[in-house]
């Protein structure tokens, strides 16, 4: 029987008074960047417990957002670790919860084991992985503790049915209320949303109740029961009225749904780009041809490629209306900002009011363009419009999602030599999708593999800066441009695109790959002025922090 979104218990968490996130968001502004984030989460967690026991208000904000993340993600030891100290310290967790946070927080560290799981994971082997799940499941002594570090890979693996029998594997070592746990995150990830509700259904809510109301209002979304989904959510959110993320994702719910109006004549373009990769880039503009593009224009540039490019867009151009189609071919690569720049400057692109470009390797739902129309015309300010980056392979992790800065202070400079002052917030790269960042909120930058950028903004701020050719940090650095000329960009994370390759700065390897970011990031340092790298934090979370305010305030009345 599936779980009753309306019936989820939670067992009561310490609450901090009701002017809290007010009162934290302004002294704090960071809070507003996200709850999800496991580092910041316990940065903030820690935080607040060493103000002491005469700011309860502090400790209960903290104890909450520990059980969140535990609950999360049972095998996250430094969480689980901050968790078990400060239950030791002052106890606030049910009977069952406590019991289950303290055998996963007394897992032993098998690192310097003689089967290394890092090294397995380091060497991508899908088969290996097999192995070592195979052999860890007979191991009664450590086989829970094999399995913390694996459990994510476990889930990621190809096979989805071999996956779900390594896993069943394990039953016979773990507590029963665990099995249950991971079996039910498992189906949330890779098996149809109704079986998922129907494991989440079996769950000791005492020890995860959050868990259960985050994956069950996920699924109910997902099979378009969105009442249902705003339930489980808000359940959540009852327990956690802090919690960044739910609070966002409550108030997406609530708002009323419409069918999105497709491009009419001039009111959108897409524009696409690619170098030596006809298969993919045909495969990309197959996709796209299937979806809702309305009266769009379609323009295309080859940047200088040498393989069989040209051949396939000529090809292709009998799949979009040929008064719609329009196909450049360069004899050199020009980089990706000035690419971007030729396409911008076509004169069936000047016409349109809003330019879309999407990666040649991205693969968009069927109704992206409207959506992302829809928000545009919500935010008529927005400089850009952007959403959420998945990976294109099951589960569909998150690659990328709204991007804001960090102040200065917090930063991890990763040159000596420069004076570091944009970090950039990455919330959620590489973490699973269960709907945590299908919100839409104003924010600093979005991911260039898809986004909707506004004329009247790139009028404003400029085009593309080549200096940052080939790429890396272009899309970003227009981003503050545009949001110093008073256009910020608007992330929609409602509207999921997948990726094939992911982010080509996350992939950087090599030395020269290593050095081509490193050189563009000393770029984007120089391009901002002291004034405005320090306008632009301020600003940021100022503008964030509002919007979470705003939000919060509808929610606590639902």
């Amino acid at each position: 029987m599936p779980i009753d979104p309306h019936r989820i218990a939670i067992p009561p968490l310490p609450q901090p008074g009701p002017q809290f996130l007010a009162g934290i968001v302004n002294a704090l502004p960071i809070w507003a960047l996200t709850s999800q984030q496991p580092e910041l989460r316990r940065s903030l967690a820690g935080l607040l417990l060493a103000q002491g026991p005469n700011q309860p208000d502090f400790a209960a904000a903290a104890k909450g957002l520990l059980a969140y993340g535990c609950q999360f993600d049972p095998f996250d030891a430094p969480s689980l670790a901050l968790l078990a100290r400060t239950q030791a310290e002052a106890p606030f967790l049910p009977p069952r919860a406590a019991g289950m946070a303290g055998l996963l927080a007394g897992l032993p560290n098998l690192d310097n084991d003689d089967i290394s799981f890092e090294a397995i994971r380091a060497s991508g082997d899908d088969e290996l992985l097999a192995r070592y799940l195979e052999v860890s499941a007979r191991d009664r002594a450590a086989g829970l503790a094999r399995l913390a570090p694996a459990f994510g890979a476990l889930c990621r693996l190809p096979d989805a049915e071999q996956a779900e029998g390594l896993l069943a594997a394990f039953a016979p070592l773990l507590p029963p209320p665990l099995f249950a746990r991971l079996t039910a995150e498992f189906a949330v990830l890779r098996l149809p949303p109704q079986v998922a509700l129907d494991r989440l259904a079996t769950l000791d809510t005492e020890i995860w109740g959050l868990f259960a109301a985050v994956a069950a209002s996920h699924c109910l979304d997902r099979l378009g029961d969105r009442g249902g989904a705003l339930a489980a959510c808000l359940a959540a959110r009852r327990a956690l009225p802090c919690h960044v993320n739910l609070t966002l994702r409550a108030f997406e719910l609530a708002r009323p749904v419409s069918a999105p109006l497709p491009a009419k004549a001039g009111e959108a373009a897409v524009c696409l780009y690619s170098l030596n990769k006809a298969e993919l880039f045909h495969d990309c503009l197959q996709h796209l041809a299937q979806t809702d593009l309305g009266e769009a224009i379609i323009a295309v540039l080859d940047n200088g490629s040498t393989d069989a490019t040209p051949d396939m867009l000529a090809g292709m151009a009998g799949r979009f209306p040929a008064d719609r189609f329009v196909s450049v071919r360069l004899p050199v690569n020009i980089g990706a900002p000035g690419a971007r720049n030729w396409l911008l400057a076509l004169p069936e692109v000047v016409a349109c009011r809003h330019v879309a470009f999407l990666d040649d390797d991205a693969f968009p739902e069927t109704d992206w363009l409207s959506r992302l129309l829809a928000t545009a015309r919500d935010y008529p300010a927005s400089g850009a419009v952007g959403c959420a980056i998945t990976d294109m392979d099951a589960p569909r992790d998150h690659q990328s999602a709204d991007f804001n800065l960090f102040p200065p202070d917090m930063g991890q400079p990763s040159m000596a030599e420069v004076k570091e002052r944009l970090f950039v917030c990455e919330p959620c790269r590489g973490a699973p999708d269960l709907s945590l960042f299908a919100y839409a909120r104003p924010c600093l930058s979005v991911s260039g593999c898809c986004h909707l950028l506004s004329r009247q903004a790139l009028e404003k701020a400029g085009p593309f800066d080549i200096r940052f050719n080939p790429t890396q940090f272009d899309d970003l650095e227009r981003d503050i441009r545009s949001f110093l000329a008073g256009y910020p960009c608007v992330y929609d994370g409602t509207v999921r695109v997948a990726h094939k390759q992911g982010s080509s700065l996350a992939k950087a390897q090599t030395q020269a790959q290593v050095s081509q970011v490193l050189g563009n990031k000393i770029k984007l340092e120089y391009a901002v002025s002291d004034a405005d790298a320090d306008r632009l934090w301020r600003e940021n979370l100022a503008l964030i922090g509002r919007d979470l305010l705003e939000k919060a305030n509808v929610v606590d009345g639902l």
